[in-house]
């Protein structure tokens, strides 16, 4: 176990390279969108509803990287981009009744749109008090989307519009809280019930003995499913309204995250069991063409280039097994391309992993 700022030293020698790619895009974005250069966004604002703990690794990203301090901020906001290309994401709940090992089994694959924005690791956090955990994150980042902790605790979010803007706590600060400091479902459950949330999100949590997914919605109350038998989400809620559509891009968002959603559902109604090599099969499924509306996605190939810049694909995906050794495997980039490796927890993370060089030569390829 360590401190924050030597978690951050430690990360920021690991995903240098990909913290460089990062900063190099960002460069690239505010020379292509004509954005002001402003390293230093409103700290107040920004920091309000982020541990000290959260703070002080950032600090050590940026010593360990050589990157200076605000620069590495600067990565971890970019609110003025990501605004744009929020959408996306597909996932799988399935209670140990239904699979091989009868253990809980979850997977999620990431999508986001800007792909060259996003470099993808794995890494452990390890913080002196707290939940051990390991997960896949984006280099650099202090927030995290998705994770499974030593207590068997899984968590991760899809991304779901809200657009009703409520001050509180980020999303991807509540999922990590819910890794650092819960121990189970119930408790995770118990830290969202006291908190504001700022954003939407169908949440998945999953422990040895329950799996829900929860529907955030800033503004309104959780909703909580218990999930009795293997279940997906795309984008969009299930209980709470969905925003109306008024643009064309609206309707095409809308029409991606059902098409996405009933072919999971689609996928799930075929087996009877189902363990880690058909959960790797979903991942993977093609049934809409390689597009942004299959399962893993890929950039559109037809459309003007903004449209093709802005759209959504799979930048990485994680598999969650909650039997009796707990395991988790991940493939960085789109996992029609990429190998699933399989990791014990506590196990080392095999380097290509922890420093992203998997998901650089995965960008770097044709389908990327």
């Amino acid at each position: 176990m360590v401190t924050p700022y030597e978690q951050g030293v430690y990360r920021g020698k690991s995903e240098v390279e990909s913290i460089r790619h990062t900063l190099d895009e960002m460069a690239s974005i505010q020379n292509f969108f004509e954005i002001q250069k402003k390293e230093s966004p409103d700290m107040e604002a920004l920091v309000k509803y982020i541990p000290k703990r959260y703070q002080e690794e950032l600090k050590g990203i940026a010593e360990g990287s050589g990157f200076p301090e605000e620069r590495i901020f600067a990565l971890n906001s970019l609110f003025y981009v990501l605004r744009m290309f929020s959408e996306g994401c597909t996932s799988f709940i399935i209670p140990g009744t239904r699979t091989e090992s009868g253990g809980n089994l979850l997977m999620k694959n990431r999508d986001l749109g800007f792909r060259r924005l996003n470099p993808q690791v794995c890494a452990y956090s390890r913080l002196d008090g707290l939940n051990a955990f390991i997960g896949v994150v984006n280099g650099g980042c202090i927030n995290w989307y998705q994770g499974v902790n030593e207590k068997k605790l899984a968590v991760f979010n899809n991304h779901t519009p809200s657009p009703k803007f409520e001050e509180g706590i980020p999303i991807p600060v509540l999922l990590r809280r819910m890794l650092e400091e819960c121990d189970d479902v119930e408790e995770a459950l118990g830290l969202i019930k006291k908190n504001r949330i700022n954003g939407g999100s169908n949440v998945f949590l999953g422990d040895t003995e329950r799996t829900v997914v929860v529907e955030l919605k800033s503004g309104y109350p959780p909703y909580i499913w218990n999930i009795t038998k293997p279940d997906c989400r795309a984008n969009h809620y299930i209980f709470h309204d969905n925003p109306k559509q008024v643009t064309e891009r609206d309707y095409l968002l809308k029409q991606q995250t059902l098409t996405r959603y009933e072919r999971g559902k689609q996928l799930l109604a075929q087996c009877e069991k189902i363990g880690v090599s058909k959960m790797q099969g979903f991942s993977r499924d093609h049934a809409h063409g390689p597009g942004s509306s299959s399962i893993c996605r890929h950039i559109v190939f037809i459309g003007t280039p903004m449209s093709k810049l802005m759209s959504s694909s799979t930048i990485s995906s994680q598999i969650f097994d909650l039997s009796e050794t707990l395991v988790t495997y991940v493939a960085l980039g789109q996992p029609c391309g990429s190998e699933f490796h399989k990791i014990k927890f506590g196990d080392e993370i095999p380097k290509e992993l922890r420093s992203g060089d998997v998901w650089l030569k995965n960008q770097k390829s044709p389908n990327g």
